[in-house]
């Protein structure tokens, strides 16, 4: 994605996220993928023709999965603008999409997600010890080809005002800016990541906070910024 793209990107996803659902209607399963080839669709325009047939819940789904993987798109897009971050250069493969410092064990699937309901109580248990939402993440969030266990950069959206504005989160590019320029500067292999398995994770909190600022927090330093 060059910039012009980008920009053209970042804009239209800012126009259209207020008719995104809240709501997946059905978890992430490949019996619905089946349907359509998101992947091969670059505007909404496009999308809404595509899934003008199909039932209701159907369509929800595939606006959401559409909207959040162009989110995780330009989120990968501003990682790369950083100098020592590299965007895998086979689009199609599932095994990461960066890469930090030239070092094949810094290779990161990034995920961007809110803060489960089960765990939506208990943030500040989470940022103390991560690991019962990482697991959950890993086990229960999704099922199919995305079971695919590999390294991940959970990018995760919080609003302690209201959960639909959690999508406008995502949206918050530039703000997104700046933290993953912090992010890029500090992380390395000595980096205290959360182990799942043989893989290792780590999480990018982005906080809109009861008096509208945002914040944001590097799980691995366990700090707020």
């Amino acid at each position: 994605m060059d910039k012009q793209n980008f920009l053209q990107l970042i804009n239209a996803l800012q126009t259209i996220v207020r008719f995104i659902p809240l709501k997946w209607g059905n978890i992430q399963n490949n019996d619905w993928d089946s349907l359509l080839n998101l992947f091969e669709i670059n505007d909404y325009e496009t999308l809404e023709k595509r899934v003008f047939a199909l039932d209701e819940p159907i369509k929800n789904y595939f606006r959401r999965r559409w909207f959040i993987w162009k989110c995780a798109q330009c989120d990968e897009h501003i990682f790369t603008e950083n100098p020592n971050v590299k965007a895998n250069p086979n689009t199609k493969a599932q095994d990461y999409d960066i890469e930090f410092n030239g070092n094949t064990e810094l290779r990161f699937d990034i995920k961007g997600t809110v803060i489960p309901s089960k765990f939506r109580n208990q943030i500040p248990e989470i940022l103390n010890e991560p690991k019962p939402l990482v697991d959950f993440f890993y086990e229960q969030q999704s099922r199919g080809i995305r079971q695919h266990i590999q390294n991940r950069l959970f990018i995760i959206h919080h609003s302690y005002i209201s959960q639909e504005r959690e999508m406008y989160l995502r949206c918050h590019w530039a703000y997104k800016t700046k933290v993953y320029q912090q992010y890029a500067a500090y992380i390395n292999t000595e980096t205290k990541f959360i182990h799942y398995d043989n893989v290792i994770s780590d999480m990018i909190f982005i906080f809109e906070n009861v008096d509208r600022t945002i914040t944001h927090n590097f799980l691995s330093m366990r700090n707020f910024e």
